[in-house]
């Protein structure tokens, strides 16, 4: 068995760049050496840089001083006072090179790895708690303005997974405390005369089995919620027109009590996620339902438009006051919370609907008038973009 951790290995390097780099000796020496001081020793690049490089520069200034003075002392016909003197001057210059080169080295480096300290520094500010730090831009057209803009990037993809998460916490902690706290006492109820008095007995049995189902409603969209964060489109061609039709006819099917209808101006052919477009529509349809009076009408309408297809829907329901209006896609917003527990209604759909819109790269917009009704109409783009995260919040109903 092989033991030991195969990913701290050095990867050998191959014969013919071996070759290469002695055939170049300074090269050479120079990448053997940042390797050895890279492994060996703790400390910044900018001092390992200018020391292997100083130490390279140097050995190539003290061959040429021994090379100068090696030819002056085998040549016959200089004086002796001529040979010292070349000699101190090849010295010289060999050592004020080298100083000369370590210092052009060391602020060579420190200007080019400033941007690098400077992103670490920012990197160190983000935490858990506040991850709104961003690095700063680079200012240069490197590898390093690349490296800044896709760790800034891949901040705001975790910056959107914690929102996402914490979301999730907080809503499905608030929202379930209330069918808990129904059911915590309707068993209390039980225990104390629900044993022997029947008519208590069907009233928590029912009460228990309505909240159990508010709950996994609540969890469910929460659910729903969150994964839209991460979803990713598969847009498909498909008539969109056919689509919403079929979703009318099952509620002509089961929603007896209202009207609902379905016009058309044919065809309505678009690129798009169609699992997604159907639960946008069903949800909006759904909320306009729940919210219309008995015999009340619900139209759905598909249009084609300039650059995509717009779907609308219209009821003349209870509608929506101008106070709630601009708060109908908040999560958990309910206008009419005298029948929020009687519809079922969580406060997630039009957050769902919104979510799904903004996914696709359209939009969903509401109108209504207080007592007469509301129309939302969704805008969908012929070539939706890829997923990017929604947020949005809760609606009227659904």
């Amino acid at each position: 068995m092989k033991s030991g951790n195969s990913a701290g290995k050095i990867k050998k390097r191959p014969v013919w760049q071996t070759v290469l780099m002695w055939v170049f000796f300074p090269v050479g020496l120079f990448d053997l050496m940042l390797r050895t001081v890279s492994r060996r020793y703790r400390t910044d690049i900018t001092t390992k840089t200018t020391v292997i490089g100083t130490a390279v520069f140097g050995v190539l200034m003290a061959a040429y001083a021994l090379a100068v003075i090696l030819i002056v002392a085998l040549a016959p016909e200089v004086s002796a006072t001529t040979r010292v003197r070349v000699i101190v001057v090849a010295v010289l210059l060999a050592l004020g090179f080298s100083a000369i080169f370590a210092a052009a080295s060391t602020l060579t480096a420190r200007t080019m790895l400033s941007p690098l300290k400077g992103m670490i520094k920012r990197i160190d500010e983000i935490t858990v708690e506040d991850m709104s730090a961003r690095l700063d831009p680079v200012g240069t057209q490197d590898e390093l303005n690349e490296l800044s803009s896709r760790i800034n990037r891949m901040l705001n993809g975790l910056q959107e997974a914690f929102e996402r998460q914490s979301n999730f916490i907080s809503d499905a902690s608030h929202e379930l405390r209330t069918p808990i706290s129904v059911i915590r006492g309707y068993s209390d109820l039980l225990d104390r005369w629900g044993k022997t008095d029947e008519s208590v007995l069907a009233e928590a049995i029912e009460a228990i089995r309505s909240e159990a189902d508010n709950m996994r409603s609540i969890v469910e969209q929460l659910l729903y919620l969150a994964k839209l964060g991460s979803f990713k489109l598969h847009p498909t061609v498909f008539d969109i027109s056919a689509a919403v039709s079929e979703i009318v006819d099952a509620y002509v099917l089961t929603r007896a009590d209202r009207k609902v209808t379905f016009t058309s101006r044919g065809t309505v052919t678009v690129l798009a996620d169609k699992g997604l477009t159907v639960e946008l529509v069903r949800v909006i349809t759904d909320n306009a339902i729940k919210y219309t009076s008995d015999g009340g009408c619900v139209d759905v309408s598909v249009e084609r438009m300039k650059g995509g297809a717009s779907v609308t829907v219209a009821d003349d329901g209870i509608g929506i006051s101008e106070d709630d209006l601009p708060h109908i896609f908040d999560r958990f917003y309910r206008c009419d919370k005298a029948r929020v527990r009687s519809e079922g209604s969580t406060g997630l759909g039009l957050s769902i609907a919104k979510s799904i819109a903004e996914m696709m790269g359209g939009s969903i917009t509401a109108k209504s008038v207080l007592g007469k009704g509301s129309v939302f109409t969704v805008f969908l783009p012929l070539l939706p973009p890829p997923a990017v995260g929604g947020a949005a919040g809760g609606g009227e109903g659904a």
